[in-house]
């Protein structure tokens, strides 16, 4: 397995997929069905902010990031009302802004770790975290930042064994009806630039 920076062309609808598998129930209210829902996912993926785990070409799984104002799914007004029209657009963007994290001076923020389901377990998910270790450190980022949602203790569980440690937080209030959680939490990882230290 190796993993490297951005997504091809003939990957965007694997990654989309992996996106959907991972995020798809959280995701699901913003759309009218499931297959605009993977459609829309896939058109809004930002090749340039993921770090994609390969096996044989096989994409095993993706970390995107947020960069310049902008998370690994850009769900930009313009491009999604383009596509959606003015209507379907607005729902969308109502459902999703809740969902919408935001840039952090110094810190390489996270904006979806995704591993397919028959690779979790194998340190497909630990690589991935790794790499953007190193991507923060390239970048002169003082700390790696993600958050978790209160229903998978499992990935909080892997964060906390990596050196994560809880910053913050948050409550959707009666919004988590509609996305499946409730509440999340933020955790960081310090970046140790002098000794090169990974998670």
């Amino acid at each position: 397995m190796e993993v490297g920076h951005g997504v091809e062309a003939a990957e965007r609808a694997r990654v989309g997929a992996l996106h959907r598998e991972v995020f798809g129930a959280e995701l699901a209210p913003a759309f009218r069905d499931e297959a605009t829902g993977r459609a829309e996912v896939t058109a809004a993926l930002a090749a340039d902010r993921f770090l994609l785990a390969r096996d044989g070409g096989r994409v095993l799984g993706v970390c995107g990031f947020r960069a310049d104002g902008r998370g690994a799914v850009d769900w930009s007004w313009r491009a999604t009302r383009s596509r959606l029209g003015w209507a379907a657009a607005l729902r969308a963007a109502a459902v999703l802004a809740p969902l919408q994290g935001a840039d952090v001076p110094g810190v390489l923020v996270l904006d979806g770790l995704c591993v397919a389901a028959e690779h979790r377990g194998a340190g497909t998910g630990s690589a991935l975290l790794a790499a953007a270790h190193d991507l923060a450190a390239q970048r002169g980022e003082r700390a790696v930042q993600l958050s978790v949602v209160d229903t998978d203790p499992r990935a909080e569980a892997l964060y906390r064994r990596l050196g994560f440690a809880v910053v913050g937080g948050g409550d959707l209030g009666p919004l988590g009806a509609l996305h499946g959680f409730r509440r999340y939490r933020t955790l960081q990882l310090p970046v140790d630039r002098a000794e090169g230290r990974r998670p």
